[in-house]
């Protein structure tokens, strides 16, 4: 074989080879993309509190019966009977926005260092102003230990975590007695606290359950 031939038959050769290669690599991808693509996701257990369909319908019903109507009752004959009421019986917040609340949440705590462990749903109610006027709703509250005791908590101006039942101020008795009345007329925080320092979270949508849930 002269050298001419050889050359052309070296360069044949690696070049079917280099199409080999590639062909290889290509079957490669094709065999590795569909099982990336169907991995699953890590499944959950449901947890232990989740209640059956019939359980929350009576729940719904026990409701309607035993606290709605005497709501409607009471709310009519404040306004001599003037407007129907409708009572709240559901408060609901999009997933979207729990999910950036509880990450809100444990942000500001783990820059307080302390780790919030439930959040707490409080019953409210709006008072005889403003556009929800008389009806109920429900705030959210985190809780965490904080130094020796324990409860809900708000971060202060410096930057730590303390305890709400701390902000009111103390006068004995008769005074925080006073203080809570108080505030029952100014249901807000402070400048500082509104600015970041709360973490208390409302302003749900609410109503009467939607027609066909229970």
């Amino acid at each position: 074989m002269n050298r001419l031939n050889f050359t052309r038959t070296t360069f044949g050769l690696l070049g079917l080879a280099l199409l080999l290669l590639g062909a290889c690599n290509t079957q490669t991808k094709k065999e590795v993309a569909p099982k990336m693509m169907t991995q699953s996701v890590d499944e959950v257990d449901a947890p232990e509190e989740i209640i059956s369909l019939d359980e929350a319908k009576v729940l719904c019903e026990n409701y309607e019966n035993r606290r709605a109507s005497q709501i409607m009752e009471f709310e009519m004959a404040q306004s001599d009977g003037k407007e129907k009421f409708i009572p709240t019986q559901f408060v609901a917040f999009d997933l979207k926005t729990l999910k950036r609340y509880i990450k809100y949440v444990e942000q500001e705590a783990r820059k307080a260092k302390v780790m919030p462990d439930s959040l707490r749903i409080y019953l409210g109610n709006y008072g005889n102003e403003g556009k929800e006027a008389n009806h109920n709703t429900v705030f959210i509250l985190p809780t965490a230990k904080v130094g020796n005791d324990y409860g809900g908590f708000y971060i202060g101006d410096n930057g730590q975590a303390e305890l709400i039942r701390n902000y009111w101020p103390r006068g004995g008795e008769n005074g925080d007695s006073e203080n809570k009345s108080k505030a029952s007329f100014v249901p807000s925080f402070s400048t500082s606290l509104m600015s970041g320092g709360s973490l208390v979270m409302n302003r749900g949508q609410s109503g009467p359950p939607p027609f066909g849930d229970f």
